[in-house]
């Protein structure tokens, strides 16, 4: 075997036992190359020959906030359509209703009584003769009454009820005045002093 051979040789003996090798390891390194967009997430932007086709849409680096940006391709803004009013349905015309006569009651005259007579004042009947009468009228009734024919005052002449009485043995009754006075002038008959400070004020009166 010549000089030239042996080189040759070697590589050749070397691409059949290591060739394998080599074809992994560049299969490796064309993946790694591949999968380091997706890792770091940095893709790769692809541009057309367009001249008018819109730009491609970056992702915003990790850790910042994206604004949002009006999409300018959107259309005009189209106008509501106008709502249709309801026509005005015609309203009904209102029936005539036959009006109720209602017949006029004259209401029944007031009765008008006459107002009630005023009571009579009363009159008076006696005693005459003044003190020495009132005297009299009551020994009257001291006589009729207890079978004595003395009069007398209890507490002087200051005072008008509740001192004039019979006089007796032991006891001495107060004297009824209006008893005095019907015993004389009737049934209908009574008596009323006309000052509480005077015994000698009493007189008999009728209605």
């Amino acid at each position: 075997m010549s000089e030239g051979t042996a080189p040759a040789a070697a590589v050749r003996r070397l691409s059949r036992e290591y060739g394998w090798l080599l074809a992994a390891v560049g299969l490796g390194a064309l993946v790694l190359l591949c999968s380091v967009p997706f890792v770091t997430g940095a893709g790769m932007s692809w541009s057309t020959g367009d001249p008018l086709a819109a730009p491609a849409k970056l992702a915003p680096p990790a850790g910042s906030t994206s604004s949002p940006v009006p999409d300018g391709s959107a259309g005009p803004p189209t106008s509501a359509a106008p709502s249709a009013t309801p026509s005005p349905s015609p309203t009904p015309s209102k029936v005539d209703t036959p009006r109720r006569t209602t017949a006029r009651t004259t209401a029944p005259a007031r009765r008008t009584t006459a107002p009630p007579a005023a009571a009579k004042a009363p009159v008076a009947v006696g005693p005459d003769g003044g003190a020495f009468g009132l005297w009299q009228l009551l020994r009257e009734y001291c006589e009729r009454t207890y079978r004595t024919d003395e009069a007398q005052l209890r507490y002087g002449t200051g005072q008008a009820e509740n001192n004039w009485e019979c006089r007796l043995r032991g006891d001495d009754p107060l004297i009824d005045m209006s008893a005095a006075c019907r015993g004389r002038y009737g049934a209908a008959a009574f008596a009323q002093f006309s000052n509480r400070n005077d015994a000698f004020s009493w007189h008999c009166y009728r209605r």
